[in-house]
């Protein structure tokens, strides 16, 4: 079985594969993504040299070409000092308001930094701490043989 054939496979079939074939399956579909990844890479690329440069105006634009409509679309994205916004929101805490009522505020612990804190400090935060699993991911390789 091919890669390709796998799209046609009913679930039960993938699953009763040798888990060589299913290593190798796995190789095959990891390398066709990192080339598909690189094609659509080249081809953004080529699009927007082609088509982009030139706008600098937010918004969509539209160019046509050979009977084509191609849409270019220059999205807005805003970055924000972290520093400013917390004098900004400190300021507004100086006024007597609430800041939560005109920004969002999301207070972040670093794993790594939870992990080292002192207990006293670490109990503190641990009733605000959930632990979810994540996607499992699983990797496929040939047994390393040992040295005779």
């Amino acid at each position: 079985m091919d890669i390709f054939e796998m799209k046609e496979a009913p679930p039960t079939a993938l699953q009763a594969l040798p888990v060589e074939v299913l290593m190798h399956l796995q190789e095959a579909a990891n390398a066709h993504l990192a080339d598909a990844s690189k094609v659509v890479a080249i081809l953004h690329e080529t699009l927007v040299a082609r088509y982009a440069r030139g706008i600098n105006k937010l918004g969509t634009s539209h160019i046509e070409e050979g009977g084509v409509d191609v849409t270019v679309t220059i999205p807005k994205r805003v970055k924000w000092d972290q520093d400013k916004l917390n004098s900004a929101v400190e300021t507004i805490k100086g006024w007597g308001e609430n800041p939560a009522d005109y920004v969002d505020i999301e207070i972040k612990v670093a794993e790594r930094k939870y992990d080292a804190w002192p207990p006293a400090i670490r109990d503190l935060f641990t009733p605000a701490r959930t632990v979810e699993t994540g996607k499992p991911k699983i990797d496929l390789a040939p047994k390393k043989r040992e040295a005779a």
